[in-house]
């Protein structure tokens, strides 16, 4: 099948003189979601400078990205943008068009293809295109998307795509709002797993080995097996730990988010025939499982997409035991290098780093009414009112507290 393509256009490279003019590029938007398969080459050969590792990042490869789509597109449109120089992709930006609501107002927007599955996105480059080409890819692909509102979540705070994108867009005359997304803990596993947890504090230690005698006391295990694809039996036996979670409550659950096992089935389809797909289940005496930590291995990171327990085995930490044997075994693995968290900047993981990967969430507002409305509420008006509303609360307190008759002995 032919992808559909929209909006195909020639760009001549005349606007930043640094470039040289015959360095030329065309933009072409793909709608038709079997595209992705023929990016498969090209997609390859970019890069990106965000965090996890040299190699292309597992939540910016194409198997992410498809799986993405089969899990969340929810009637978003595709518009999978690609540049081309001379026939060759030099640059794919992975976005859709939905239609959203920013503070009750309908409006067009243009995003990643990411959720709050993703760890991040970011625009993909060829690593020769320098930075004066890619200033002018920016400035045309800020122009060639049709939309109230550009938002761009999950990219590296102070990356190279934060940066041209907040120079480009500025010089343009273009709104552009930068807020904190994930603030993400890294581990290092390249040293030894003895060292790495001696330097944690004692009370840590202790509660480590507390936690541990107390699992193993109780007849409990932990096995670790390699998903293979997403019809595997295990897949099952996670989607029925998650369902006993306390997630089930908020409706976060597996057995609650058809979109999400959607997602993880597809990965483990593309990835398990790699050997890079691993689950440490928890179980009892019984063999019944009770709580999972699920790992994506790729380029010498690993990514813990995915982690429940059974309320009902609070007591024994078996969520945390699950936790503290995939990270053991990444020390054990030479392939190994990084613990990469996936989450934000909980409590519970401040115990194994204090290093973090800061991601923003980059938001462009189109030139227009709609546009300069929705910045000037969103970023202008809306402060004004908390910090009135603030003041006026300070003013109420005060007055209370001043009003209260005294006691009487």
């Amino acid at each position: 099948m032919e992808p559909h393509r929209s909006n195909n256009h020639r760009v001549a490279m005349n606007v930043d003189p640094s470039v040289s003019a015959s360095c030329d590029f065309s933009i072409e938007t793909l709608s038709d979601p079997d595209c992705f398969l023929e990016l498969k080459d090209d997609w390859q050969q970019l890069s990106s400078d965000t965090h996890a590792g040299g190699a292309l990042p597992l939540p910016l490869t194409l198997a992410w990205m498809i799986s993405w789509w089969s899990g969340f597109s929810n009637g978003a449109r595709l518009r999978l943008t690609i540049i081309r120089q001379h026939g060759r992709i030099i640059a794919i930006a992975p976005l859709a068009a939905v239609q959203d609501q920013y503070r009750q107002i309908s409006i067009r927007k243009i995003k990643f293809l990411s959720n709050g599955h993703s760890p991040f996105c970011d625009i993909l480059f060829a690593p020769e295109v320098e930075h004066g080409m890619r200033k002018n890819i920016m400035r045309e692909l800020i122009k060639h998307l049709d939309c109230d509102l550009i938002e761009l979540r999950g990219l590296k705070d102070r990356g190279s795509t934060h940066q041209l994108l907040s120079e480009v867009a500025q010089s343009m005359g273009i709104r552009v709002a930068v807020n904190p997304a994930l603030s993400t803990p890294v581990v290092d596993t390249n040293g030894d797993w003895d060292t790495f947890l001696a330097e944690k504090s004692k009370k840590f230690r202790q509660r480590v080995r507390s936690a541990t005698n107390r699992f193993e006391r109780s007849g409990a295990k932990i096995e670790q097996t390699t998903i293979q694809s997403g019809d595997d039996f295990i897949v099952e036996e996670m989607i029925a730990v998650s369902s006993q979670s306390w997630k089930r409550s908020l409706g976060a659950d597996l057995s609650s988010r058809e979109n999400s096992v959607r997602f993880l089935k597809s990965l483990f389809d593309q990835l398990g025939p790699s050997q890079s797909v691993s689950v440490w289940m928890a179980r009892t005496d019984t063999g019944e499982p009770i709580a999972f930590e699920l790992h994506l291995l790729w380029g010498g990171v690993s990514y813990p997409i995915r982690a429940d327990f059974n309320e009902q085995y609070r007591k024994l930490s078996p969520g945390f035991i699950a936790e503290l044997n995939a990270l053991r075994s990444l020390f054990e693995q030479v392939d190994a290098t990084t613990y990469y968290s996936c989450a934000d900047d909980y409590q519970y993981l401040t115990h194994w780093t204090d290093t973090y990967a800061q991601h923003v969430t980059v938001e462009l507002f189109k030139p227009g009414l709609k546009g300069f409305l929705l910045y000037s509420l969103e970023y202008r008006l809306i402060p004004v009112l908390r910090g009135i509303r603030s003041v006026f609360r300070k003013e109420t307190d005060s007055e209370r507290k001043t009003s209260r008759p005294s006691k009487v002995a």
